[in-house]
């Protein structure tokens, strides 16, 4: 929204999400609509393993998901966290044990779970997906140890969702074997609401299964960042991926570097799981989404006055908070740059390229406190791989240059291979206009959002002209005329032949 006040108040809030599979702590820090996480535990504790054999949950699972709560228990209170949500899903709603650790945990430890329905799981878990990218839309799968969870969503809500016993404990123990499991999968679509599924929708898949499997991707066709967030496959590529994970790729999964024994044990049926989902929904694209329980947990959470708020925005003065820029520069660069945004060539449809530019702003003291030598990358790679909410990988790429502009004219710019993967030469050279926008008016006023309110920057005749308040008659300088007229050749416009005098 135009008109968002900054917000002033840092929160923070935990999250334990208790699994089939994993026992996961994150600690968030809120500011706006926005949420960071600042810390991040995960503990594969399998605690619905053999679930579907025994109706119970697995005794070692069991020791380690107590023993990772207790810990967790530990964290949280030597941090002075207040404000903890709880998720517990499959294996803690279906085993018939589970009570008995429930009431253990509450009273050895502290924490009241309450078991979550499968519908609401899916649920939340969309409400997850449009908490990283309210543009989203289309159907969310959410994968887990023990089950998988269906929501088309799209526009104020999710629809309601549906639940499948379709996790890998679920399905399967022993020997990974495709040619069975397949059918028993089938089987349990066909016989379920899974038919009144839309086709030819996004397919959002979340789950650390499907996550791995997306960046062994990017591993193998050398893509040049490694996010998994937002990461967007057509069907074909995301279907031979599938292939490739439950068949030949299957046992080299074991031995892949960076995943664990416990984790590999699960992507050749994640692979199957994704093949299945494209071919019965034929969707018009994969996209890989870090966010969905936990996300959607504190989103549901927030007052609702902040889901009218836009958390790219939020996020970005969150990363340049503590610099002045952020409060009290960002608004009076976006208004000064205004009259000359429609002569600054654009890569993406206006709305979003206002959207992305006034972000920039926002950002554009990021590396104010950082070495003069290393400012400019630094900030660079701290826009293309910080935790940013809404912004898709060529829109994160075309983003951190138009910061890396702001601090640079050098033509090479760091991660050079992901700047050329996302951006051709004419969309590189808009983000340049742009930097070199912010850059002449950083230059202009000093840093003052004060002194730049009071200045004027606009085309006439396709030639530039600078405004300058009478007040302000010694601001010009000589470097100012070189930014200037740095700006002017880069974009191609003509400056007034009196171009050293300006208007007052």
């Amino acid at each position: 929204m135009d008109n968002e006040s900054v917000p002033t108040k840092l929160t923070r809030i935990g999250i334990i999400d208790i699994g089939s599979n994993s026992v996961r702590f994150m600690i968030y820090d809120l500011f706006g609509s926005a949420f960071t996480p600042i810390y991040n535990e995960k503990v594969l504790a399998g605690l619905g393993r053999d679930l579907r054999k025994t109706g119970k949950l697995h005794p070692d699972g069991s020791a380690r998901a107590f023993n990772a709560l207790k810990r967790f228990k530990y964290i949280a209170d030597a941090q002075g966290l207040k404000n903890i949500l709880i998720a517990a899903t499959a294996a803690l709603r279906d085993a018939s044990d589970a009570p008995d650790f429930i009431e253990r945990v509450r009273d050895e430890i502290g924490f009241d779970i309450d078991p979550m329905s499968g519908e609401r799981e899916a649920y939340v878990s969309s409400l997850g997906v449009l908490a990283g990218d309210s543009r989203a839309w289309g159907i969310a799968a959410d994968l887990g140890g023990a089950s998988l969870e269906l929501t088309t969503f799209g526009g104020e809500k999710p629809q309601d969702g549906m639940t499948f016993p379709l996790g890998p404990f679920s399905v399967y123990q022993g020997k990974f074997d495709p040619a069975e499991i397949e059918p028993k999968v089938l089987k349990v679509f066909n016989q379920s609401s899974f038919k009144n599924l839309p086709k030819h929708q996004p397919l959002f898949m979340i789950g650390g299964a499907w996550r791995n499997l997306a960046l062994i991707h990017q591993k193998r066709i050398n893509y040049p960042i490694r996010i998994a967030h937002n990461y967007q496959m057509d069907t074909q590529e995301a279907s031979d991926l599938g292939r490739w994970a439950c068949g030949e790729g299957a046992e080299d999964l074991f031995n892949y570097p960076g995943i664990s024994a416990r984790r590999a044990d699960t992507l050749p049926y994640s692979g199957l799981l994704m093949r299945i989902l494209i071919e019965l929904l034929e969707p018009s694209e994969i996209v890989i989404s870090a966010g969905g329980l936990r996300d959607g947990l504190i989103y549901e959470s927030l007052p609702d006055r902040m889901h009218d708020r836009t958390p790219l925005f939020d996020a970005c003065r969150d990363l340049a908070r503590g610099r002045s820029q952020s409060t009290h520069f960002g608004e009076p660069l976006i208004k000064f740059l205004a009259d000359i945004d429609p002569y600054i060539p654009s890569v993406f449809p206006p709305d979003n390229e206002a959207r992305l530019r006034k972000a920039a702003c926002y950002l554009v003291g990021i590396g104010k406190g950082l070495h003069p030598d290393h400012r400019a990358k630094l900030s660079m790679k701290t826009v293309l791989f910080a935790p940013i909410p809404g912004l898709k990988h060529k829109e994160r790429a075309y983003l951190a240059l138009m910061l890396y502009a702001s601090y640079s004219s050098k033509a090479a710019p760091p991660n050079e291979d992901a700047i050329n993967y996302f951006l051709n030469e004419d969309e590189q050279l808009a983000a340049r206009i742009y930097g070199e926008a912010m850059r002449f008016a950083v230059v202009l006023s000093g840093r003052s959002g004060n002194v730049l309110s009071r200045q004027r920057l606009s085309m006439n005749d396709d030639a530039l002209e600078l405004f300058v308040d009478a007040e302000f008659d010694g601001l010009i300088v000589e470097r100012c005329l070189y930014r200037l007229n740095k700006l002017a050749k880069l974009a191609g416009f003509k400056l007034p032949k009196n171009g050293s005098e300006f208007k007052s």
